[in-house]
């Protein structure tokens, strides 16, 4: 079997079969969903994949150095954490933290994420190609129907030309807009 580790950032606490002699206790998370969030937030370690919180697994485990000593109730022969309790003792997560991915990625999650990145900045230039495609459709159709109307001599040739002139600007203050949107 795997040696358990502890789920800490930065904590190299590992179950030894020594580990008890020298008073270093490890303890699965809690079943009860409110108290397990209570120490996944205490403990204060990101997911760099999931872009949120850890969320721990199955068998993992938080060692007894995160604990006070009144955590613990030591009445039993087996040592146990008293109902409710949460951790308290972390190192600076946020020295830590920063890190964290060097050592928690495998390539294949990087690659993963580096993909998925690719996919989100190919859908923004997809839809603002769309966005300047629609302008220029509108554009287009503006024009148009300003040609229309000159056509029709329901506007002055003056008119038309201001209408045209102020289209264009205003078309192009809306592009520009919309790049720093």
């Amino acid at each position: 079997t795997m040696v358990k580790c502890c789920s800490a950032v930065g904590c190299a606490s590992r179950c030894l079969p020594n580990s008890k002699l020298k008073g270093l206790t490890f303890h699965v998370f809690p079943t009860d969903e409110n108290i397990k969030r209570k120490w996944v937030l205490a403990m204060k370690r990101l997911d760099v994949n999931a872009a949120g919180i850890w969320e721990p697994k199955k068998g993992d485990v938080l060692c007894s150095r995160h604990f006070k000593k009144t955590d613990f109730d030591r009445s039993a022969p087996n040592i146990k954490l008293k109902p409710g309790v949460i951790p308290s003792i972390f190192d600076s997560v946020s020295r830590l933290q920063e890190h964290s991915y060097s050592v928690m990625d495998s390539p294949k999650k990087l690659k993963h994420k580096l993909d998925h990145l690719i996919s989100e900045l190919e859908d923004t230039k997809k839809s603002l190609q769309n966005v300047l495609d629609r302008e220029k459709r509108f554009q287009k159709s503006l024009r148009k129907t300003i040609r229309e109307f000159k056509d029709e001599c329901l506007i002055s040739q003056e008119t038309a030309k201001r209408l045209e002139a102020f289209c264009w600007d205003w078309c192009q203050e809306s592009i520009e807009q919309d790049y720093i949107s």
